[in-house]
């Protein structure tokens, strides 16, 4: 279960699109769950390094912590 379940509803929504997008196909939940998740840290980790200012040795800092915020703990 995710710490925050308002993050979970639009990592599903996102997977939900990305699905149908593809067609609907069967069996692949957990692909498209992964593919979702795998875009919202990217972009929070990226959102942060922006708010961070941009400095070229702090990218994994932002990168680890996303990671973190969106464990399913």
């Amino acid at each position: 279960m995710f710490k925050n379940t308002a993050m979970a509803e639009q990592i599903r929504q996102t997977a939900y699109f990305l699905w149908e997008n593809d067609g609907r196909p069967e069996g692949k939940a957990m692909d498209y769950w992964v593919r979702a998740k795998q875009l919202h840290q990217r972009q929070l980790a990226y959102d942060r390094w922006l708010a961070d200012g941009a400095p070229l040795d702090r990218s994994e800092v932002h990168w680890i912590a996303a990671e973190k915020d969106l464990s399913e703990e």
